[in-house]
């Protein structure tokens, strides 16, 4: 169990709210288990606490910050949290029978796509917060279903001959849940939410269009999804040759790591680059130095990485790679940008995600008050 408070993000000195949950910051009532903590965690701490630790595996070591809006992200750094803010089992209730429990599998962690390196922090390449950060990154972007979908339709087209119709709508689920995954990044993503309200009218739908892109090469990569004949028909008949063809042109810069891309995913998802074609994102000036500060951070952090998990060499292999991945994604979404399915998709994706920011805004001001 840990001891810092430093990797729990346990503040010290700041007094809290009663009537804010110790674990997450959820507004909270009532003490649960001998803490004040919200139903969520009130109820996570009752399935969990029980189990052995060992089953819940954090990626980074400890670094996850647990908050009200990604507290289901580590199980790990979730409980220990709860442990270390002094919920206790003590105050159990007896169970009514002696049934043999069924072991309980911590959420997501048998659908979320391996991470390719072991991730044990060296403070000489990346400080706490940065570890934070990476961590925070990560668990910004959830790929669980993605990869279900992925896996779903390697299945589907290896099982004899798929029907056409069921194929065809098992892509067009894929395709919905990039919008809705990339939906839930926007949300969750810490930088993007701090933003003022006129920076993130600006951004958002070029971010829209920069994650999707981007989740959609990795997914279609990762299982190898373009070597299907039936997904590949499909795709071209929604989208056409041209897409098509950038795409595998992308692919040629894919690095399997999943963190690189999810580095390299908040990278894009701030580039302003597609005001050069797409007349209907305002350019209005934004606060240039703010974007300008996040986009650092997150470079740095990504190039730190690179170092610790393959040493000099390749760092600088896999940092060209992402430029280029980059650079072909901008040229892949000038096509795409002409597609009605895509622009309608993505309108109603930025219209949620704004309408979520802002009653989020809402809601801090008035616990403030």
């Amino acid at each position: 169990m840990l001891t810092t408070n430093a990797k729990l993000n346990i503040p010290s000195t700041k007094k809290q709210n009663l009537s804010e949950c110790r674990i997450c910051g959820a507004p909270a009532q009532y003490v649960n288990f001998g803490v004040i903590s919200c139903s969520s965690c009130k109820m996570f701490f009752k399935r969990n606490a029980n189990i052995e630790q060992e089953i819940f595996k954090c990626n980074f070591d400890g670094y996850c910050e647990i908050k009200r809006d990604n507290h289901h992200m580590c199980a790990s750094c979730r409980l220990r949290k709860c442990f270390q803010y002094g919920m206790t089992t003590d105050k159990f209730r007896a169970s009514r029978s002696k049934k043999s429990l069924v072991k309980i599998e911590p959420r997501y962690q048998s659908e979320k796509l391996s991470i390719l390196n072991s991730l044990k922090p060296d403070h000489s390449l990346l400080t706490s917060s940065q570890w934070t950060l990476l961590s925070n990154l990560y668990n910004s972007f959830d790929e669980s279903q993605l990869s279900l979908l992925g896996k779903s339709l390697v299945d589907t087209h290896n099982s004899l001959q798929p029907m056409n119709v069921t194929y065809q709508k098992l892509v067009e689920n894929y395709l919905s849940s990039l919008y809705e995954t990339t939906g839930r990044y926007l949300c969750l993503n810490d930088d993007i939410c701090k933003l003022s309200f006129s920076d993130r009218s600006i951004l958002l739908r070029n971010a829209a269009d920069n994650v999707s892109c981007m989740a959609s090469a990795f997914i279609t990569h990762h299982f190898d999804l373009f070597s299907l004949d039936s997904f590949l028909k499909i795709l071209i008949a929604i989208y056409g040759n041209r897409p098509v063809s950038l795409s595998l042109w992308a692919m040629k810069f894919i690095i399997s790591d999943i963190v690189i891309f999810k580095l390299a995913l908040s990278l894009f998802a701030l580039s302003k680059t597609t005001y050069l074609y797409s007349p209907n994102i305002l350019t209005d000036s934004t606060n240039s130095s703010a974007i300008f500060h996040i986009q650092n951070k997150y470079a740095e952090v990504t190039w730190k990485y690179l170092i610790y998990s393959y040493g000099w060499y390749e760092a600088v292999k896999y940092f060209h790679n992402i430029i280029h991945w980059l650079m072909t994604c901008t040229m892949l979404m000038i096509p795409i940008q002409n597609f009605s399915s895509h622009n309608n998709n993505t309108d109603s994706l930025v219209e949620l995600t704004e309408l979520t920011l802002i009653l989020d805004d809402v809601e801090k001001i008035i616990e403030t008050k």
